[in-house]
């Protein structure tokens, strides 16, 4: 005997197929005159209502019937299919969505401050309660973004601020788009990050090679991450080079660099006699190696006579009449 086994939709497997039939049902319903209609793409209204010709276009009339009230500012509302559907239903409408996935996504415009607009102008009013140097911001992920209706300016006003120099936090009132006006109005609270300028280099340099000031750039660094030795004067840099291949962008410490060697052993040099008024130039024949500053041997390829003097540039020596 041959046992046939029947299975049975689960109740809400019952309610997805009885969906997809009403659905389908709905699809097949007669549409009154041309198929010319359609939807539109990137909806953006500036009222506060959606009006029928926002969501169709190829309408015959209506397009100012107002079919509800629109999203807030900056925010989106989706129609799917069966919400369109109704719509197109009880206004008689010639239109059909073609699949369940059909929407209309509904943007009211808005104006929007950003992030480093209300930082700018939180800094502006620290920095008239006296905080002095370079510093950053940094504030709750709430108050980031000002949203105000598309008619308003964007503008703001920083009011009431209050700060805590021992801890680095302030508190302040944030108006927009203004203080008289004030669509959105809020208190933040927020930290003060002092910041060190700090020279580095625009871009890699090799060891051997002879920083000067096009070389240099500046970054600034939050006080709490300077690391003690990092140089801050561009001065330092000028006439160094790298002991070790260095990145560009990156601070550097002192023990990061050294003196190039611009004199070599057995490099034939320019030895200048400074007399008064008068320089005397003789050839010689370095015995060191010399960097800039230093002092080294030279021999006068002349004279065959062994003096010393100071390295003042690349192949380069200076003596002092005696």
């Amino acid at each position: 005997m041959t046992t046939i086994s029947k299975s049975y939709p689960t109740a809400s497997g019952a309610r997805r197929v009885w969906a997809a039939l009403a659905m389908a049902a709905l699809l097949a319903l007669p549409v009154r005159g041309s198929l010319a209609m359609g939807l539109k793409d990137n909806v953006i209204v500036t009222e506060n209502t959606i009006k029928l010709g926002d969501i169709f276009y190829g309408l015959e009339g209506d397009q100012d019937r107002v079919l509800g009230v629109a999203p807030r500012p900056g925010q989106d509302m989706v129609l799917n299919a069966r919400t369109l559907l109704r719509i197109a239903i009880a206004l008689d409408l010639p239109w059909r969505p073609t699949s369940s996935g059909e929407q209309v996504v509904i943007r009211r415009d808005a104006t929007v401050i950003g992030q480093s607009v209300i930082e700018d102008h939180l800094k502006d009013a620290i920095f008239k309660e006296g905080y002095t140097g370079d510093f950053s911001l940094r504030i709750p992920p709430d108050y980031t973004q000002i949203v105000l209706p598309r008619s308003e300016p964007a503008s703001l006003e920083v009011t009431q601020v209050s700060l805590n120099r021992s801890k680095n936090t302030f508190e302040a009132t944030v108006s927009a788009p203004s203080a008289e006006k004030p669509i959105q109005k809020f208190q933040v609270t927020g930290t003060i990050h002092p910041l060190i300028t700090v020279p580095v280099l625009r871009s890699n340099i090799q060891s051997g090679e002879v920083i000067d000031a096009n070389d240099i750039d500046y970054i600034q660094v939050p006080e709490s991450e300077f690391i003690q030795g990092t140089i801050v004067d561009e001065q330092v840099l000028i006439g160094t080079t790298p002991r070790r291949f260095a990145i560009a962008g990156r601070p550097l410490r002192a023990g990061d660099m050294t003196t190039p060697k611009i004199v070599s052993r057995g490099d034939l040099v320019t030895v200048i006699l400074d007399a008064g008024v008068l320089s005397l130039t003789a050839k010689g024949k370095a015995l060191e190696n010399g960097s800039k500053g230093d002092v080294i041997r030279v021999v006068n390829t002349s004279s065959n006579v062994t003096i010393e003097a100071l390295v003042t540039g690349i192949n380069e020596v200076r003596v002092a009449a005696p």
